[in-house]
């Protein structure tokens, strides 16, 4: 584990900035006694009932691969926490079973995901007047590597986090220096730890959207920056390819997703004493549209942005924590 990461994280259930480094395998937080364990060199800080849900994930795993591959809709309302946590984890190891069988699949996939993140990394740079020396927090990160190794390589100091822990570790072998296992919406870190804090992604899969937003804004100092990257709601079904267009199970989506639009994300975060806003477009085209075309739209999308990101499939939002409000000084 880098050991740097002592200095940002906290306990998930009491969030006590006091965890102790019991060894190279475990901490422990003498607040209220929970203990994490450090798997790979990557803190496992889970709440401690979706920790222990764990145990069952045989039972889970079968359930929502079947779901997935009649593709029918499966949840539990019984426990939808669980259920919630459980499709994220099992999404990923669907989507790396699709990759690796379909050349097609894995070619959209790169595509997409390295469009996002030159876009992605060039609206952070400069929205935030570069990145050296900054501490950064990216919630939902998954494995990309394309988004992590470059702001990590330009010196800025970049925590992982995901709630599934198999991303993560595919990540820190190809590079990535601080990973963390956590849920978004009871974000494993202290009060004000990081300059800069973005997702890509991510939020819509953890609705209601205010709890992983507001824990966002508390992980972030007071002038510090928050950035959140999103399909856009107001056109991504219409944008969406039908499904014999693309390979078979690619793109799944989780019961629980649900896209967002822009003004959806600046509301929750405008009444946590966030302001400053700006709004872009980060895609315009949909995964799956051939290149040739996907290069147009984006570059009718960049001249005209009037008339193409009110229709762009991803939409990238920043904002900046009011120095002095009310969630600035919240422990």
């Amino acid at each position: 584990m880098n050991k740097d990461l002592v200095d940002v994280l906290a306990c998930p259930e009491c969030a006590s900035p006091d965890l102790v480094v019991l060894s190279d395998t475990a901490l422990a937080c003498p607040r209220c006694e929970a203990r994490y364990p450090v798997v790979n060199g990557i803190p496992q800080l889970l709440p401690v009932r979706l920790a222990a849900s764990l145990a069952h994930r045989d039972v889970y795993a079968e359930r929502v691969t079947a779901a997935i591959r009649d593709n029918r809709d499966s949840t539990d309302p019984n426990d939808p926490e669980t259920d919630r946590f459980m499709w994220e984890r099992e999404l990923y190891g669907w989507a790396k079973e699709v990759v690796y069988r379909d050349s097609r699949a894995a070619d959209i996939l790169v595509s997409y995901c390295e469009n996002g993140a030159r876009g992605l990394c060039q609206f952070l740079r400069e929205s935030v007047g570069g990145v050296a020396g900054k501490s950064l927090l990216y919630v939902g990160s998954g494995n990309d590597r394309h988004v992590s190794l470059p702001l990590q390589a330009e010196g800025a100091f970049i925590v992982n986090l995901d709630i599934a822990s198999e991303p993560l570790e595919d990540l820190a072998q190809a590079g990535a220096s601080c990973c963390v296992c956590g849920d978004a919406r009871a974000l494993p870190f202290r009060a004000e730890a990081f300059e800069v804090v973005f997702s890509k992604g991510s939020v819509h899969h953890s609705h209601p959207i205010d709890e992983p937003l507001q824990a966002m804004v508390r992980a972030v100092r007071p002038g510090g920056h928050l950035i959140i990257a999103e399909p856009n709601k107001h056109a991504v079904f219409e944008l969406r390819l039908p499904g014999f267009l693309l390979p078979p199970g690619f793109g799944y989506p989780s019961p629980y997703e649900n896209a967002l639009s822009a003004g959806d994300v600046m509301g929750v975060l405008r009444r946590q004493g966030v302001s400053g806003f700006r709004v872009v477009a980060l895609t315009h085209a949909p995964p799956g549209i051939p290149l040739s075309v996907a290069g147009l739209w984006d570059r009718l999308g960049r001249a005209m942005p009037w008339l193409f990101d009110r229709f762009a499939f991803e939409f990238v939002l920043y904002g900046r924590k009011t120095p002095g409000s009310a969630l600035s000084t919240a422990g």
